[in-house]
């Protein structure tokens, strides 16, 4: 009864909603059975103040925005919004959900066009998603699972380094989980207020990142299914969940439209995306296909008026194993333990904070997740379609299916993982129960068997999924940028090695070679300068 009760205050927090906070709920909130909610956030923030003090002081490329990224792109939009709160013009239709960059104005329009308070404010949005991960674990397989689960979420190196980036990952996370605590509000409680607020949060998640909008005629269909009642209350309730959600969409969709005159109901990149994932030289990742270069020498037109779509059809055509394909080599990306770069790169800044150095990432984290999710279906089939492991299995799948769709960067396997978490978390502690109650015993407990077959499969998971080679995990412009940095910054001599790191990827590109003779010369003129001045 706590769990339901305590999460009542949390989505009054979340949500907008007429009702004033009563003392009732202020006592509640602060009561000991919520007590467990704030260590785990104490916990959570506790890491991240230590991380943020480390990687701000240590990190050459901690507030570095590279121009063409995703992130200088969403500085620049929100310092706009900031300046003038409004859209800017020139970036309807728009290319990217236009929610992350309002609420980054929101943080430059109290503190300023300043890194640090977007990085603190990112943190703390992330320990919140830790307690919204330990209350989903812990309301679904037990206390157990939920410290496990949140203890793992609050030391996710993943998290950590997005969370210090202005990329959408870390605000997409928290909108997600509280989107499905919503979900299981709203199945218990089956009311049409709560269809509301998930048709809300859903709305907000597409606007967000659009590729979400794969996941809404699902949500509609199982909210149907977990109203009960009369087929006209699930029709109606299935019916309010999908209408908020597009109501909350509407007006983007109706800008870019007023300003292109055709149907954008997020953003224009989807035909583009997909394009870039599917070409017949497309290779999974976020990288221009030569192919489309061609097409806009031919072209002669912006992005969002060539008929991407056509083109790609046209190849479908051609070759018809072309998708398949491409799909196949996509998937294995996506469940790959590596992270792929996308703007920024994970691998290039782990010595810079120790708790880069914690297990629990996706190679860690994914095959355990898979492990306990075909555990608790093995051990307990579910009986209803409303059981919240259907929803989070079917959510975790859908959303991988809406990102292999397009391409593969690791940055937008964050949601996944917070799902994969909670499972987790499952497994960890069925691993932990069945150890301890042999050490009880000093035999075979039945318990056991199930934290056998989870280290089995967690084994067996980690082995099939790792990575081939660090190929496309390290490219030698992540080193170059690293070294830019470095340089900007004075470090010759780092900036060097990471030169050196790069000349070793790509010894084909000369330029990188002369980029380490320059730097060199510059670096024996300045020791040469300072012996004569001494």
């Amino acid at each position: 009864m706590f769990d339901r009760g305590f999460f009542c205050i949390i989505t009054h927090m979340e949500t907008v909603s007429t009702v004033q906070p009563t003392p009732s709920m202020i006592s509640r909130l602060f009561s000991r059975a919520a007590a467990p909610y704030w260590v785990m956030f104490g916990i959570a923030m506790g890491i991240r103040i230590v991380h943020q003090l480390l990687v701000s002081r240590a990190d050459p490329m901690y507030g570095f925005l590279l121009q063409g990224g995703d992130n200088y792109t969403y500085d620049r939009w929100a310092n706009e919004i900031a300046q003038q709160f409004w859209l800017g013009w020139d970036r309807i239709p728009f290319f990217h959900g236009p929610l992350y960059p309002y609420f980054l104005s929101l943080i430059y329009l109290r503190f300023g066009h300043l890194h640090d308070p977007a990085a603190w404010t990112q943190r703390l949005l992330g320990a919140v998603s830790v307690v919204l991960i330990f209350y989903l674990a812990r309301r679904i397989f037990g206390k157990k699972a939920g410290w496990l689960a949140g203890l793992a979420a609050a030391l996710c190196p993943l998290s950590l380094f997005y969370e210090g980036e202005l990329l959408v990952e870390t605000l997409l996370v928290f909108l997600h989980l509280s989107t499905l605590c919503l979900f299981l509000e709203a199945a218990a409680r089956k009311t049409w207020q709560w269809w509301v607020c998930c048709g809300f949060m859903m709305g907000l998640c597409c606007v967000c990142r659009p590729n979400v909008m794969l996941l809404v005629p699902f949500a509609a269909c199982w909210m149907g299914a977990a109203a009960g009642g009369s087929w006209k209350k699930r029709v109606l309730s299935a019916l309010v969940f999908a209408v908020v959600a597009m109501a909350v969409m509407a007006p983007v969709t109706a800008l870019n439209y007023s300003f292109s005159g055709r149907f954008f109901p997020v953003t224009y990149s989807g035909s583009y995306n997909l394009y870039i994932g599917n070409a017949p030289d497309a290779i999974g990742v976020f990288f221009t296909p030569p192919s489309m270069k061609v097409i806009r020498e031919a072209e002669q037109k912006e992005d969002v008026d060539i008929p991407w779509r056509a083109y790609l059809l046209k190849e479908w055509r051609k070759d018809p194993t072309l998708l398949p394909r491409k799909l196949w080599l996509k998937t294995k990306l996506f469940w790959q333990s590596g992270e792929l770069p996308c703007d920024v790169n994970f691998y290039v800044r782990r010595e810079f904070s120790p708790l880069y150095a914690s297990p629990f990432r996706w190679a860690f984290l994914t095959p355990l997740g898979l492990a306990g999710l075909a555990l608790t279906f093995f051990r307990k089939p579910p009986r209803q379609l409303t059981d919240a492991r259907i929803l989070f299995a079917a959510y975790l799948l859908l959303y991988a299916f809406s990102v292999i769709l397009v391409f593969v960067p690791g940055r937008l396997r964050m949601p996944a993982l917070a799902v994969l978490i909670i499972f987790a978390g499952y497994a960890l502690a069925k691993v932990m129960e069945g150890i301890l109650q042999s050490i009880k015993s000093r035999g075979i407990s039945p318990l056991l068997y199930p934290s056998a077959i989870v280290m089995v499969l967690w084994g067996a998971l980690g082995v099939a999924l790792r990575s081939p080679d660090d190929f496309m995990l390290i490219r030698w412009n992540d080193y170059f940028n690293m070294g830019s940095a470095c340089e900007i910054q004075g470090n010759y001599a780092e900036a060097l090695r990471h030169y050196e790191h790069a000349r070793t990827r790509a010894p084909e590109l000369e330029s990188l070679q002369e980029v380490c003779d320059n730097l060199r010369k510059r670096m024996d003129k300045m020791k040469d300068m300072k012996k004569s001045g001494t």
